[in-house]
């Protein structure tokens, strides 16, 4: 969202139970489901490693063909050579622009995120607003993300809010022409609808929660899936 400004501080946020959390984390947890890297994130993204918990998607923002959600999971583990049925969504919210997806992961990090989502929101908050994208995000050292502008339509309605999880000044953040840096355990507004870049200088990983918010989605009509034994008919075609 543009919110007038490259950056705005939204106050100390009470991290304490999701850094515990993220300490107990291994490599395959941060490498093992690379879908929102390689399907849902732009180019720019590619030295990221996500845990992703929710994100908004239509087949609009897809150049391949697939109508449903749940095909674009099928299409990206086939290739992969692994058993879709752990990686689909177990919940969907429809907002009047598109539908939000909850995945697996949001069951194993609820407890200590949920605390950490609501103060975050709090500034922002409105009756019967969703959390449209929710991802711990980690940018190795030396790593960086080129400058963009997030283009797809919830951009431009969705707060994007990054709650900074590690201790890292030598991570520099370029929004709209203008160097920042984020402190441990506040929240920030971040203006994706300019142009921005990240830059990881230092060793030590950057590690942040990223939380879209939209404020006023409409009518929301909450579907919830089966989360024990999610269902799937698999598509005919294969992505090349």
């Amino acid at each position: 969202m543009d919110i007038g400004v490259p950056l705005r501080d939204l106050g100390t946020v009470e991290v304490a139970g999701l850094l515990d959390r993220i300490a107990t984390l291994t490599e395959q947890d941060w490498t093992g489901n690379n879908f929102r890297r390689d399907v849902l994130a732009s180019g720019v993204h590619s030295a990221t490693d996500n845990i992703l918990m929710k994100t908004e998607w239509h087949p609009s923002a897809s150049a391949t063909g697939l109508g449903h959600f749940e095909d674009l999971v099928w299409v990206w583990a086939r290739q992969r050579g692994v058993d879709h049925a752990p990686f689909m969504p177990i919940g969907r919210e429809d907002t009047d622009l598109w539908p939000v997806y909850t995945m697996p992961d949001w069951l194993e990090f609820r407890d200590v995120l949920q605390p950490v989502i609501d103060q975050a929101i709090a500034p922002l908050y409105r009756p019967g607003g969703v959390v449209t994208r929710l991802a711990l995000v980690r940018l190795k050292g030396g790593g960086s993300i080129a400058p963009h502008v997030d283009g797809q339509p919830m951009a431009a309605r969705a707060h994007r809010i990054h709650i900074s999880l590690s201790s890292t000044p030598s991570v520099e953040y370029k929004i709209d022409g203008r160097k920042f840096t984020m402190l441990k355990g506040h929240a920030y507004d971040f203006n994706n609808r300019v142009r921005h870049s990240v830059k990881n200088k230092g060793r030590a990983n950057r590690i942040n929660l990223f939380v879209d918010y939209y404020p006023d989605p409409g009518l929301v009509l909450r579907n919830p899936l089966n989360v024990s034994h999610p269902v799937h008919v698999p598509p005919a075609p294969l992505l090349n």
